[in-house]
């Protein structure tokens, strides 16, 4: 699953207080760019390399017997006997991407899940949906499988999503994807000089916030007054 890129869109306006990166003509035969990070920050680097490697994914011989799902924009091809075709998905990132996926394949009978990742969005997003995927399938039990440290490295450490979930139960376990927004994200600061661990340890005793950050994760388009119960609570954990 790779990213799209949507013009004047906030992940866009993120991407450019990244810099801007060194054009480079996407193909088989283009050497790797020495500086990956410079390659990267250029949307137009990307969106070659994201199609160039859909191209090629599909064009490898699988054995039969496996299903392979490739992002190409807004559609999805896919390979092997036993695929069925999935329909177009609109989303920006693909860390929301999976869920579409993961939906997916819970409707097509899988029950063991397995995501691969270096984005803690991901996990807290994970953590967030985990609930939601179990009305297609009670017994889904997900696995995520992350680099320590975050985006490094070549050994991955495999933690259990429904493990998780079930420690945190499911209130706080939806909350979890709007408190790991609101204390610092991709397009959002953290606070200066209080980490999440400190920002956890105010939540616990104030369980109050628990179904006000659940409730934005369930209506994220639903506006947020100033003087609105809801604002007040975030207000308060700050």
């Amino acid at each position: 699953m790779w990213d799209t890129y949507i013009p004047e869109s906030l992940k866009e306006s993120t991407r450019d207080k990244r810099g801007k990166g060194v054009r480079r003509k996407v193909s088989g035969l283009t050497k790797l760019p020495s500086n990956w990070m410079d390659f990267l920050r250029d949307p137009r680097n990307k969106e070659e390399l994201f199609s160039f490697l859909t191209s090629t994914v599909a064009e490898f011989a699988f054995p039969p017997s496996k299903s392979i799902y490739i992002t190409s924009g807004t559609s999805v091809v896919s390979k092997g006997d036993r695929s069925c075709q999935m329909s177009t998905c609109n989303h920006e990132e693909a860390d929301t991407r999976i869920f579409v996926h993961i939906s997916h394949a819970l409707e097509q009978g899988m029950k063991s899940i397995k995501v691969h990742t270096v984005d803690t969005d991901v996990v807290a997003i994970l953590v967030g949906a985990y609930f939601n995927l179990t009305l297609t399938e009670a017994q889904v039990d997900i696995w995520v499988a992350f680099k320590i440290p975050i985006g490094m490295g070549r050994n991955f450490h495999f933690y259990s999503i429904t493990a998780i979930c079930s420690y945190l139960e499911e209130a706080k376990s939806r909350a979890l994807p709007v408190f790991h927004a609101v204390t610092g994200c991709d397009t959002v600061s953290a606070f200066k000089g209080k980490s999440k661990k400190s920002t956890w340890q105010a939540w616990l005793p104030n369980e109050e916030i628990t179904a006000t950050f659940a409730n934005l994760f369930s209506y994220p388009f639903e506006h947020l007054e100033i003087d609105s119960d809801h604002f007040r609570k975030i207000e308060r954990l700050i």
